[in-house]
C-alpha cells in the first residue's frame, strides 16, 4: 500500500508560495509516484486566476484591483481566497483516481460533505451536491459558475474545484468558503449559511486525512517538504508565480 503525503494542515502563505507549492509537490508526485495533500489558507485577500483565464476578466471590478494576483495551475475561473480553506490533492500516474477526473471530484466533495458537522439547529439549508450543472454560464469569478460535482448549501456554492493533468498526475485544487469575504461578497460561507455551525480547531487536518482517504489504495502519512522542494518553491514563487503574465503561463506548460 502506497503513503499520501500530508504536507502542513492550516498554515497560511503568500499566493505565489502557495501555488508555486503545489507546482513542486506536482512534480515529485511524478517522479516519486506518491500522492501528496495540503489544506492550506492564504497570508492576505488574493485572487488566483484559472490557468487558461484572461487577466483582464476581472480587471473592471473595484473590489478586486488592489488585491494580490496570482495564477493557478488549475483551471476554471477566478477565485478570491479570503475566509476559506484551500485544497490541493496531487494523485501520481500510477493511482486509478487519475483515470476519472469527474469521480475524483465527486468522491472528494461527498467526503468533505460527510465530514463537516451535522449541527445545522433552526435551519433546513443541506449540504449536498449540485447535481447538475450549466456549461454555458462561465463569468469570471468560479463560484459564479455551475458545475454538477460543486457542494451547494441551500442553492449557494460553497466548495468547488478545478484540475490540471500533468504527464498524467492530476492536481486537483478546492475551496471551501468559510465566511463572506467584502471582496466577494455575493458568495455567502458556512458561517454565513449555518451560523450554529462550529468547525474544530483541528478541522484542516481533518479535511487533509479525508481527502486523503478518497485515493484508493493509499493512506495518510505526515511527511514535510524537504530542504530541496522549500527551495524549488522558494525559487518559483519568487519567478514565475510573482507575475500573471503570458510569459509566466507558457513556462510551466511542460
Amino acid at each position: 500500500m502506497t503513503c499520501c503525503r500530508i504536507i502542513e494542515s492550516g498554515e497560511s502563505h503568500p499566493g505565489s508560495w502557495n501555488m508555486a507549492c503545489d507546482e513542486v509537490l506536482l512534480e515529485s508526485a511524478i517522479q516519486t509516484g506518491r500522492a501528496a495533500v495540503r489544506v492550506y489558507a492564504w497570508s492576505c485577500p488574493t485572487v488566483s486566476l484559472g490557468y487558461f483565464q484572461d487577466v483582464a476578466s476581472t480587471e473592471n471590478d473595484p473590489l478586486l484591483t488592489n488585491l494580490d494576483h496570482v495564477r493557478r495551475l488549475s483551471g476554471g475561473g477566478a477565485i478570491v481566497h479570503h475566509h476559506e480553506w484551500t485544497y490541493s490533492c496531487v494523485v501520481p500516474p500510477a493511482c486509478q483516481s487519475t483515470q476519472h477526473p469527474a469521480e475524483l471530484y465527486r468522491s472528494i466533495h461527498q467526503a468533505l460533505i460527510d465530514l463537516l458537522p451535522r449541527d445545522q439547529e433552526q435551519s433546513s439549508a443541506v449540504l449536498a451536491l449540485r447535481g447538475s450543472g450549466d456549461p454555458g454560464k462561465q463569468p469570471a469569478l468560479c463560484f459564479g459558475r455551475s458545475a454538477a460535482e460543486d457542494v451547494v448549501l441551500d442553492s449557494h456554492k460553497v466548495l468547488g474545484s478545478a484540475q490540471r493533468r500533468r504527464r498524467g498526475a492530476v492536481l486537483q485544487h478546492g475551496s471551501l468558503i468559510l465566511a463572506r469575504s467584502p471582496h466577494a461578497p455575493q458568495f455567502p460561507g458556512l458561517a454565513d449559511l449555518l451560523p450554529s455551525l462550529v468547525l474544530p480547531p483541528d478541522f484542516p487536518a481533518r479535511m487533509a486525512n479525508t481527502i486523503a482517504g478518497c485515493l484508493e489504495g493509499i493512506i495518510p502519512q505526515a511527511d514535510p517538504l524537504t530542504p530541496d522542494e522549500s527551495a524549488e518553491i522558494d525559487r518559483l514563487a519568487g519567478s514565475r508565480y510573482s507575475t500573471i503574465d503570458e510569459d509566466s503561463r507558457q513556462s510551466s506548460l511542460s
